[in-house]
This record gives C-alpha cells, structure tokens and sequence, in this order.
C-alpha cells in the first residue's frame, strides 16, 4: 500500500476499513487509536479496529514509516523534518515531536510521535465550477486569482487540475515547495499537471525570484501563501506582468481583508472561496 511506505499489519488494517479512493488522511499518534479521515459524509473519521478492538499505533509504526519515507535515512531529509513534513513519493507526511532549538531557532526534530499522512487525489474535474471565471480559452486570457478555503477544502487539488489545463496553452511554472502539488519524486511528477515547469522544495521567495528571472512564465501557480514576505513577493509578480493562481487558509474574502493578506485584494482579480464540506465545493466566487 502507497508505494511500500504503509506494510504489515497496519497495511492490512487500513485496506479493510476504507476505500483508498475515499481516504484524505492517516494520523498516526503514538499510544492513541489510529485515526482515517475520507469525504465520505456519513463516516467522514474512521478508527479502524483489530481483534475486537481499536488499532493503537506504537512506536515502530511511526519510525518504520519514517524509515522507508526516507530510504532509511532520516538524516536526509533533517531540513524538511525542521519544517514539519517529510515528502514521501505521491504523498507528504506532517510531522511532530520534540523540537531542539537554539537561540531561538529550530534545528532539529528528534523523538517523532506524531504523522499525518494526507493522500492526494487527482480529481479531473476539481476546478470545472470555477474555471470559466479564471481562465478563456478562445482568448487565453488568465485572472489573478486567489483560490480560498479551511485546511482541506481542496485548494491543491483544484490548483493542480488549473495548472494541467492552462499549461495547455501557456507557459506556466508551479512552486510546489512542500510536493503537495506535483508530488515530484526523483524530479518526476507522480500527479498529472500537464506541460507545467516544477520547482519543489524550495522556500517560495527564493523560487520565485529565480522563476521570473530563468523561466519566463506566462502563469505562476503556488500553494498555500503565509507569510508576510510571500505575500509581498506575489504582489511583485503581479506588477511584473506574470499572472499568478495562488490559495490561503481562510473561509471567506472578508477574513483575508482583516488580516495580513489584505495586500493580496489590491492585486488579484478574483477569489474563488471553497468550502470544507463536501470537499472542494464553491462557496462564492467574488470579482476584487
């Protein structure tokens, strides 16, 4: 199951509780019951059972995992361990533990207890509702957009499908710094995001900056903007002339205009607001 990173027992017991279709997310918590998260809306939180009672992860469940994620050595992958995930093929594993730091700064991760693995699907359709909006394809015309939801609601996966679609006819460069969206593996996508350019794991300012100046893009696509300096960034770009498709956390447009991504509706053209449940769906789509 998922490439030989889940085996054994817990391979087994996952596979009888749920369709993988179906699954969004493993969280693994040692000494606690396993917990699977899927869109179904009648069981959307599983705890899978054996022998008549609740799979409790251990230990060994959680470094075996981190042990095939990083080709047995964890030490490879210390960098982005620091920022809380490990990239693992078509899938990113979350992680938490004991953090070291020093003089303010985290540098190292040790005692790993906690993993949430989130499975990404390749939905075709995830940006038909919106996509007349955004994108023309008699004229190619591209919108600044924002897309908007909760931890979630779909916005990589409606990102993913917009970037194999315009890519058609433009030249368009996704900045995956976390491989959430091309899920890039020995510099490969393992997802379909057509004749979209990739740039993954890089901090998103860096890549931006040599992006404009090395890749000439029509369209840049990007995930998941946070910081103050990302922002700022983005609103660059834009001035530059390339358009730009980018999501935040957030569950409306008035929430991203009180708060630190206010700069971001001076700049974009259009929100498209997702909601959480059923995953992906629109909420609103507003012109900015």
């Amino acid at each position: 199951m998922f490439d030989g990173l889940i085996t054994g027992v817990l391979a087994r017991v996952i596979a009888d509780s749920v369709k993988v279709e179906k699954l969004t997310e493993i969280r693994l918590r040692v000494g606690r019951r396993l917990l699977l998260m899927t869109t179904s809306k009648n069981e959307p939180r599983i705890y899978p059972r054996l022998a008549g009672g609740a799979y409790i992860v251990t230990k060994e469940d959680i470094d075996g995992i981190i042990l095939r994620a990083t080709n047995l050595s964890p030490y490879s992958v210390s960098d982005e361990m620091i920022k809380g995930y490990v990239p693992s093929k078509r899938l990113r594993i979350g992680v938490g533990g004991e953090g070291v730091s020093d003089r303010g700064r985290l540098i190292n991760l040790k005692n790993v207890s906690y993993l949430t693995i989130r499975v990404p699907h390749q939905i075709y359709t995830a940006a038909d509702a919106f996509l007349q909006e955004i994108y023309d394809k008699d004229t190619l015309a591209v919108k600044n957009t924002l897309i908007i939801s909760p931890p979630s609601g779909g916005k990589t996966t409606a990102l993913r499908e917009l970037a194999r679609i315009i890519s058609a006819n433009k030249n368009v460069v996704l900045i995956d710094e976390r491989y959430e969206l091309a899920c890039v593996s020995n510099g490969v996508p393992s997802l379909d995001i057509g004749d979209a350019e990739v740039i993954s794991g890089v901090p998103k300012t860096v890549a931006y900056e040599n992006c404009i100046r090395a890749m000439n893009p029509d369209v840049l696509i990007t995930d998941e903007l946070f910081r103050d300096d990302e922002i700022s960034a983005v609103c660059d770009i834009i001035r530059c002339g390339v358009n730009v498709i980018a999501s935040v956390h957030g569950d409306s447009v008035a929430a991203i205009e009180n708060s630190v991504y206010k700069k971001l509706t001076d700049v974009f053209d259009v929100a498209v607001v997702l909601e959480k449940h059923p995953v992906g769906s629109v909420k609103e789509i507003l012109r900015l």
